[in-house]
């Protein structure tokens, strides 16, 4: 039996209300300005060159470097790109890919997710990440994600070979999982220094078996 799917939103603006308590996300676009860029390539600059092995991209040599690649992931259609803002400081950025308005399907690296399913009303999230990067497997896992499989020799990237593992959570599977989330960053389970006292874990949370996971990573 099918069902009746409604037409999702296209994500074309930023985010009205920051999203987490610990940060804000702002949206990056060709009118942001000079401070912001500099700010991130700072924060890239002192990387060192094994933190972008499974990336396509980086490290990046001089800020016009940056600014290019920048630029270059600004002008895809499919892609949506914000800022990651601590204490008014940019720190990084978290990026909307394969936005498929048609499917309600994004991928995307990180929680996005209470926007993705609760404003705009997305049906499936995925992540997607070099199958030989093991702690963005496990993280992928520990936020609830479900492995769906791996594709072998999808590509070539710095002249080596790339297979790309997915994972994915469904809009249904979301309903248990924000609870999750909600526990893990409320702040009565913060000490004093700032760190929680108990760990995500919320792929015990998905309806979704896990089980299928634990010999292959």
């Amino acid at each position: 039996m099918t069902e009746d799917v409604a037409p999702v939103p296209i994500i074309t603006t930023s985010i009205d209300q920051p999203l987490g308590q610990y940060c804000r996300l702002e949206l990056l676009n060709s009118k942001t300005n000079n401070k912001t860029i500099q700010q991130l390539y700072d924060a890239f600059k002192p990387t060192e060159q094994t933190h972008f092995t499974y990336l396509p991209y980086g490290p990046f040599k001089t800020i016009d470097e940056f600014k290019e690649y920048i630029n270059l992931k600004l002008s895809s259609i499919d892609t949506i790109v914000y800022s990651i803002i601590v204490n008014d400081i940019a720190v990084g950025f978290i990026t909307f890919l394969r936005v498929n308005q048609e499917h309600g399907t994004i991928e995307i690296g990180s929680l996005l997710l209470h926007y993705t399913f609760d404003i705009l009303g997305y049906r499936r999230v995925e992540w997607i990440c070099n199958a030989l990067n093991v702690k963005s497997r496990r993280t992928a896992l520990r936020l609830g994600f479900q492995y769906e499989g791996t594709w072998i020799k999808l590509a070539v990237i710095k002249g080596r070979s790339r297979d790309n593992s997915w994972f994915s959570i469904v809009d249904d599977e979301w309903v248990q999982l924000k609870q999750e989330f909600q526990r893990w960053l409320n702040p009565t389970i913060f000490d004093s220094n700032g760190q929680q006292l108990t760990k995500l874990n919320a792929a015990q949370f998905n309806p979704r078996s896990n089980k299928e996971t634990d010999n292959i990573y």
